[in-house]
């Protein structure tokens, strides 16, 4: 088609971009264009009537307005404020509910006890932590969204990323009173030790080979003493996580972006000194973990993938003929499929490593949050239940059963989108994870059906009445 001479480049580039291909007829017969040209018009259209020295220079305010559309703004200050609301809420989490949960203890009418579980009243403190959930996950979002471009926010709207964020902070503050129930789940099992550590004793006696050792020392360790020991794990965990995020928001307070460049080998460029790799983001996935906000992991997580693609001109070695050749080689099988990948217009190291930043995110994932953290959590808690089955209480039983459920649930979110992202590679870890959590059902179940409501993997139903005595 023909241009009018002096029109302005976006309106040649929209022209020569939008050709009858793009247009379709309306219901009656007018030709319009489709839903992504109309965006593209959309976008393109304040342009041409701005003049030409705003939309080539500096927008109003003094602001690059290329920069503007296609690269974040003061990404430095919105690393920074998600670096702090991150290390807030994990505080929360990993140090203020600990401590709440161990001076509950001290105070008689909050002390857990067999027949009520922990106290009604202690749930007020949980609604505040869940309060400040809801404000941290806010902030944080907003900061994490002045991370990326608006390009790459379109792309996060197609992947469904924006979409999951309510699901998945209903999952996260799930997780806060998940973690809750885990760290009073030890002193519920003192007020019931009397009972509880007998019968698990006797069950463990009836396991062949291993029982009677395991007894021995059990016998001192006691019931609720193992399950401190699990729940002591998973906080350490979350300490441990939360320490490596002060020392990365210390780190980053002092060096800015551009230092942070340096830990993992990164060279800045001119071009784009404060970008973040795919390797930094998955380290920003991991941070939000430790604070319980599976909805901004999931968006990091995205962006670290799609960071994994990062051009490179390879002039050196042929640039875009080499590549073109190499593709029609590949048609006649002259070269491989690894000679084809080699000769892509892209850096494969940085793909590489942020392949290995990924596995690395899942493994630690799947073996620490996730099998320390709830599938260890739900195997003690389910083994309560059944020793417990007829000296519980019916509200003990209730929060007992929905702290199990939450564990459940995130469980299956987890495995789901490890074996998602990695395939194979995580197969192994997700089979531990599932193996204990049916495992732990299948205790569930069978404390309905036993006649004493014990069941062991090794022997199925323990009668205790007639177990071998423990010596």
């Amino acid at each position: 088609s023909r241009v009018r001479k002096g029109a302005s480049p976006a309106r040649k580039l929209t022209k020569v971009l939008l050709p009858p291909l793009v247009l379709a007829s309306d219901s009656r017969g007018r030709r319009a264009a489709s839903p992504a040209a109309q965006m593209l018009l959309s976008e393109r259209s304040s342009r041409d009537f701005e003049p030409r020295s705003t939309w080539l220079g500096k927008a109003p305010g003094g602001r690059d307005s290329r920069q503007h559309e296609y690269s974040p703004i003061q990404q430095n200050d919105c690393l920074g404020e998600l670096l702090e609301n991150l290390f807030n809420h994990g505080l929360m989490v990993w140090v203020f509910l600990p401590i709440f949960a161990g001076m509950q203890w001290m105070v008689p009418m909050l002390r857990p006890t067999c027949e009520s579980g922990y106290s009604n009243y202690s749930l007020l403190i949980v609604a505040l932590v869940v309060g400040h959930h809801l404000a941290a996950e806010s902030r944080s979002w907003a900061a994490a969204r002045g991370l990326i471009s608006r390009p790459e926010k379109t792309i996060m709207h197609q992947l469904g990323v924006i979409g999951r964020r309510r699901r998945l902070l209903v999952l996260g503050l799930l997780e806060d009173l998940d973690i809750y129930t885990d760290l009073m789940f030890p002193f519920i099992a003192y007020s019931c030790d009397a009972k509880i550590t007998e019968r698990w004793l006797q069950s463990w006696s009836e396991v062949p080979t291993i029982g009677h050792p395991l007894v021995r020392i059990f016998r001192h360790l006691r019931f609720w003493g193992f399950s401190g020991l699990g729940v002591a794990a998973a906080c350490m965990g979350g300490i441990f996580g939360l320490s490596r995020l002060m020392l990365y928001r210390n780190d980053y307070r002092q060096r800015g972006i551009e230092g942070m460049h340096s830990e993992i080998g990164v060279e800045c460029t001119p071009r784009s000194p404060t970008r973040l790799t795919g390797e930094e983001f998955f380290s920003l996935a991991r941070f939000s973990d430790i604070a319980l906000m599976p909805s901004l992991a999931d968006l990091c997580q995205e962006m670290a993938e799609q960071r994994r693609w990062i051009f490179a001109s390879k002039e050196e070695e042929g640039g875009a003929l080499n590549r073109t050749r190499a593709q029609t080689d590949a048609i006649f099988g002259k070269v491989t499929a690894h000679d084809l990948q080699l000769a892509e217009l892209r850096d494969e190291a940085a793909r590489e490593r942020v392949d290995r930043a990924q596995q690395v995110y899942f493994v630690i994932l799947l073996l620490g949050r996730t099998l320390v953290g709830n599938a260890l959590q739900l195997w003690l808690q389910s083994s309560f239940f059944e020793l417990g089955y007829e000296n519980l209480g019916r509200e003990a039983h209730v929060k007992l059963v929905i702290g199990m459920a939450i564990s459940v649930l995130h469980l299956c979110v987890r495995c789901f989108d490890a074996f998602s992202k990695l395939g194979c590679f995580s197969l192994p870890f997700v089979v531990i994870n599932v193996a204990v959590m049916a495992w732990s059902m299948a205790k569930i179940g069978y404390a309905f059906t036993c006649p004493q409501h014990v069941w062991n993997l090794s022997t199925g139903c323990v009668d205790i009445a007639h177990s071998v005595p423990i010596v």
